[in-house]
């Protein structure tokens, strides 16, 4: 999905709505073999490509959302409470430059993943093991190598990924002392997803991986025969896919509702703060948007709220945030 920074504003949104995600590739239960996990896969996968391709302009949310349910799921994993509320907070309410703290940072390596084009993978890979504080050392390079290995197999898309993930958590499974399984499992499911995008030629990598993965919190990965490992994997994915095809949904009707209370704004920098909502999660009075001051931007938000247009994520009296 890209970001559509050439975009002036969020005009032109298509009224037609998307085909709905198909009913009959919305398993409920696991599948029996790796054949029902593959033809799952590839159902939700091949309608979420449509999406990707289609380049909508509230592309830019749509990645950060499946970034914060993908480090809420992580933060879970490794045994902390904070929900989507508090990694935003931890984004938010800090200074700038300061440190977000563990969960904050988990959010910010999955941003990590869905902000850069795929082509970029390499450093973004290595701004995610900083923030998750994993040691450049020889098991991120075996993982990163494998990947790298996976991408240029023949191997098709889903089965490509899903042995990434494989390699990926083998080399990076915790020693004493180095890291924990929260991290490197993450950087396993990161590693993962961004294979995907590159077999599938996306122009940026989805955050799908994680969240279905990490369900069950607190769990250890199993460790049961190739076979069982990879249909679980392609079970995640569908199950990611089909989430993400159901957040552009949402995400397609309130970016057409913000472009049909658009005409009614003649706040100076207007424009830029409509643009602001379509590609980022969430949004502060504090954030600057040019042509704008803070006061004018609370007011702004709050009218759009208003509206119905865009939505107060907090529910609070203070430090709010808005966001589609």
């Amino acid at each position: 999905m890209l970001a559509r920074s050439d975009s002036s504003g969020p005009s032109g949104l298509s009224t037609a709505s998307a085909p709905p995600f198909p009913a009959w590739a919305r398993a409920l239960h696991p599948p029996e073999t790796e054949a029902e996990a593959a033809f799952l896969a590839g159902a939700a996968l091949a309608r979420l490509d449509q999406i990707v391709r289609e380049n909508p302009p509230w592309a830019g949310v749509c990645r950060q959302r499946l970034a914060l349910a993908a480090a809420t799921a992580s933060v879970r994993r490794a045994g902390r409470s904070e929900d989507e509320a508090a990694l935003r907070d931890a984004l938010h309410l800090g200074r700038p430059g300061a440190d977000p703290g563990p969960a904050g940072r988990r959010l910010l390596a999955w941003r990590a993943l869905a902000a850069g084009s795929t082509g970029q993978w390499r450093s973004a890979i290595a701004r995610a093991a900083e923030l998750l504080q994993i040691p450049s050392d020889e098991a991120l390079q075996a993982a990163t190598a494998s990947a790298e290995a996976c991408v240029a197999s023949s191997r098709l898309a889903p089965f490509a990924a899903a042995r990434a993930h494989e390699l990926a958590r083998r080399a990076l499974t915790p020693a004493a002392g180095r890291v924990g399984a929260g991290e490197s499992e993450l950087l396993a499911a990161w590693l993962a997803d961004s294979v995907l995008a590159q077999k599938l030629n996306w122009p940026f990598a989805l955050p799908l991986l994680a969240a279905p993965l990490f369900a069950a919190a607190g769990r250890r990965a199993p460790t049961d025969s190739d076979g069982a490992e990879t249909t679980r994997i392609l079970f995640a994915w569908v199950k990611g896919a089909g989430h993400a095809c159901d957040l552009a949904a949402e995400l397609r009707r309130r970016a057409q509702k913000l472009a049909e209370v658009a005409p009614k704004l003649r706040a100076k920098g207007a424009k830029a703060a409509l643009q602001a909502l379509l590609d980022q999660d969430s949004l502060a009075a504090a954030t600057p948007i040019a042509g704008l001051s803070e006061r004018g931007t609370r007011r702004l938000f709050e009218r759009l709220a208003a509206l119905g247009a865009i939505r107060e994520l907090t529910g609070r009296a203070t430090f709010r945030l808005y966001g589609l």
